[in-house]
């Protein structure tokens, strides 16, 4: 990918991420954090939604459907890891309840919240 490219893309993704923290503060989310880079991967949004504290990958694509498909396995692992760690720097978070979601937004503007979207099927280092 040529730096314009990348360039291009890092914007759209920050534009996205704008757009999903609108839609969940009108839906009653607290934001917390977004874009947290860490060792273990980056986190995209971190809120709350009643004690329940939600972890948030967004995606943008041409089409939704590609959107929601754009998140692998691999991924998710990475994402799950990465909570675990900000959340540890975070102590009267960690041992709050967690949900993983994926907020798939496509070039018109059309977008999809989905709760509960992974769940790890093996301990991180949580609880």
């Amino acid at each position: 990918m040529t730096q314009n490219k990348r360039q291009k893309a890092e914007a759209a993704g920050r534009w996205a991420e704008r757009y999903a923290c609108l839609i969940l503060a009108l839906k009653g989310y607290k934001i917390l954090a977004t874009r947290q880079k860490l060792s273990s991967g980056e986190l995209d949004i971190i809120c709350l939604k009643g004690g329940l504290v939600v972890i948030i990958e967004v995606k943008k694509r041409a089409r939704l459907n590609d959107a929601k498909d754009a998140v692998s396995m691999k991924n998710w692992v990475r994402i799950g890891r990465a909570a675990d760690l900000w959340l540890s720097r975070h102590g009267d978070l960690y041992n709050a309840d967690r949900r993983y979601d994926l907020f798939a937004i496509a070039t018109s503007l059309t977008f999809c919240h989905i709760r509960d979207a992974w769940r790890p099927d093996f301990p991180l280092t949580h609880g």
